[in-house]
Order: C-alpha cells, then sequence, then structure tokens
C-alpha cells in the first residue's frame, strides 16, 4: 500500500491531524464512534493511493462523516443516516471554521456529510472515496453480525460501491479472504 500522505505537505498533515484530535475531543468517551470514524479513513486512505481525489478534502470529511451521530441521537432518539446527514453538517463547520480551514473545504466537507449515506449523480471523487471508505467500513460490521455468504457479498459490493478501486479493496477484503 502506498501512503497518501507522503503526497502532502507538512502543513496539509497538521491540518488533518487537528480535524483528527477535534473529532476524538467531539466524540470524547465514546471509543465506538472514534473508532469507526479512524477505520473510515484508513479505508479511505488506501482508496485515495488509487484514486485522483483531494486527499485533505477526503480525509477531513472522513473523520467528520458521522460527527451529527450524537446530536441526532439527542434530538431524535434514533441515529438514522438521514438525522446524521442532517444534524452533521453544522457541527463539522463549526470545527472546520475553528480550525481555520479554508471555506471552500467547509462546504465540501459539510456537503459530502450532508449526503454520505445517499449518493448524487455528479457527486465529486472526493465523495465516492469517502461513500467506499465507509461502505466498506459498514459492511465489515453488518458482515460480522449477520451470515452473509460470498454471493451476498459479491452482489452487494458489485452493486453499493461507487469506485472500481472501492470494489477491488472490497472484493480483496471480503471475498479473497473467504476463499483462503
Amino acid at each position: 500500500m502506498f501512503n497518501i500522505l507522503v503526497k502532502m505537505d507538512a502543513d496539509q498533515k497538521a491540518f488533518l491531524q487537528r480535524v483528527r484530535e477535534a473529532m476524538q475531543d467531539y466524540f470524547g468517551a465514546d471509543q465506538r464512534r472514534i473508532d469507526h470514524a479512524l477505520q473510515v479513513s484508513c479505508y479511505a486512505e488506501e482508496l485515495l493511493s488509487y484514486i485522483d481525489a483531494d486527499p485533505v478534502t477526503t480525509l477531513a470529511a472522513a473523520y467528520l462523516h458521522d460527527i451529527g451521530i450524537q446530536a441526532a441521537e439527542e434530538k431524535h432518539g434514533k441515529t438514522s443516516g438521514n438525522l446524521q446527514e442532517k444534524e452533521g453538517p453544522p457541527i463539522a463547520q463549526a470545527i472546520l471554521e475553528k480550525l481555520n480551514a479554508p471555506e471552500e473545504m467547509i462546504a465540501e466537507v459539510c456537503d459530502i456529510i450532508a449526503h454520505h449515506h445517499h449518493p448524487r449523480e455528479n457527486d465529486s471523487m472526493n465523495f465516492k472515496v469517502l461513500y467506499d471508505a465507509d461502505f466498506i467500513e459498514n459492511l465489515d460490521e453488518r458482515r460480522q453480525n449477520a451470515s452473509l455468504d460470498g454471493e451476498d457479498l459479491s452482489r452487494i459490493i458489485e452493486n453499493s460501491l461507487l469506485t472500481s478501486s472501492g470494489k477491488i479493496e472490497a472484493r480483496k477484503l471480503f471475498l479473497e479472504s473467504k476463499e483462503t
């Protein structure tokens, strides 16, 4: 695996570290949600090594994509994707503004968060990488909690992921490991 962070300068790396820390501070003791965001960022980084997308915007979105989950739970008593998409952008915007992120990045990250469970026809490659990374992580969790066979996994991968690299990574993770 090629480490995408090698392609970034020191300021970009430092910015992403601050985003990561802000996410961790926001979630506090909620280690499950922190771990999820960190795993999604790892999958996003892997996909970014094959896909031409902006790594800073994509990884910032990966760290913050579920930032609205606690607000959804508090306000609505549930954590469904549409409520995360509703509650997340204002929280992400406040975090990114505090970190002095460029306005264009804030707007794109918030747009990604506002739709991260519901792809649209003309989504950016940054969105597609985040979507696939989150989907792969959620599929791994789902696979562990349900009995999905290789045929089920193959169908889900082919019909749900947005990038060819996401499909390759998911096949490698879920199908090739079942064959050995």
